[in-house]
């Protein structure tokens, strides 16, 4: 009886689930994945159109990494870092050879995550581990990553925390939200359970700002959406792109940017995030109280919502 139900399951959520509207449509989808709490905000052109509970904190998990992302660009822009500063130079310190560019496109080589073993030990922490991982990363005998190829890991991220902090002389927190949060109109603070993941995963906002950010850095008017290809990113499988702490996909006439953020500590917390940015002007970041590893799900997601905010 549990194999049968179990298989009627994964069949009921590997299909998709007709529905009117992006809150139907993603509640379903939550709740096949065994979500019991969401929030949703949809934006068109910028503008609110859907939400479930959007002003409700989610923890956004590696959604964090674009406000990571966005702040380094920052930071590029006002002529403090450039793109193809070494991480030696930005440390000031003995450092593997990788730039900025290559960190925050998950291409520098360095590994393996040292994060995904100690994250469960470093529970509601109030400061950034971003000092500790880089320490982490520099005793290291020696790299086991490839330079120039892709290999998604918090470490790249961490680096970044700690460099937006030697460069800046203050805060993560309050650099980042000077940076990229105020610019964008929103509000957003480090998670009461996850700060110490602060740069790779320790953001906490409501949907409605997530969204609002994304709108304001990623939509078509935005410093990145504008023009995503002219910005540190690198080509994966297919027409896709990993950028700033965004995946870019090719979607008819333009990109369809989009993150998944998964936390689940063994025995702890679990928490997951999604937001998704199509080209056609919209806008959708979720959030719900599992942790969602599978991208089938997430293209199944991000497709069916596309199909629904589409519909006449």
């Amino acid at each position: 009886m549990n194999r049968l139900l179990a298989l009627l399951i994964g069949l009921w959520s590997a299909t998709p689930v007709a529905a009117s509207d992006p809150v139907t449509f993603f509640g379903a989808w939550a709740r096949a994945e065994g979500a019991e709490a969401t929030a949703m905000r949809v934006l068109l052109d910028g503008a609110p159109v859907h939400g479930s509970n959007a002003d409700r904190p989610v923890d956004l998990a590696s959604n964090s990494k674009a406000i990571t992302a966005l702040c380094v660009l920052s930071l590029v822009d006002e002529g403090a870092l450039r793109w193809d500063t070494t991480l030696s130079e930005a440390l000031r310190q003995d450092a593997p050879p990788a730039t900025l560019a290559e960190l925050v496109t998950h291409s520098a080589g360095i590994g393996r995550d040292s994060t995904q073993l100690r994250m469960g030990f470093w529970l509601n922490e109030d400061q950034p581990r971003h000092a500790h991982v880089t320490d982490l990363v520099l005793n290291r005998s020696n790299q086991r990553g490839t330079r120039g190829q892709f290999a998604y890991s918090n470490e790249n991220y961490a680096l970044l925390g700690r460099i937006i902090e030697l460069t800046t002389g203050g805060a993560y927190e309050t650099a980042c939200r000077r940076r990229v949060l105020e610019p964008a109109g929103v509000s957003g603070a480090l998670s009461p359970r996850f700060a110490a993941f602060a740069a790779w995963g320790g953001w906490r906002m409501s949907m409605a700002d997530h969204a609002a950010l994304l709108w304001h850095w990623f939509g078509p008017e935005g410093r990145v959406g504008r023009d995503p290809l002219a910005l540190p990113h690198i080509a994966r499988a297919g027409d896709s792109y990993y950028g700033l702490g965004m995946n870019y996909v090719e979607d008819g006439a333009g990109l369809r940017m989009s993150h998944a953020g998964a936390i689940a500590i063994p025995f702890g917390p679990k928490t997951g995030a999604f937001a998704v940015v199509y080209p056609f002007g919209a806008v959708a970041a979720m959030g719900y109280d599992v942790a969602v590893a599978d991208p089938g799900r997430f293209k199944a997601l991000s497709d069916g919502l596309a199909t629904v905010l589409r519909a006449p």
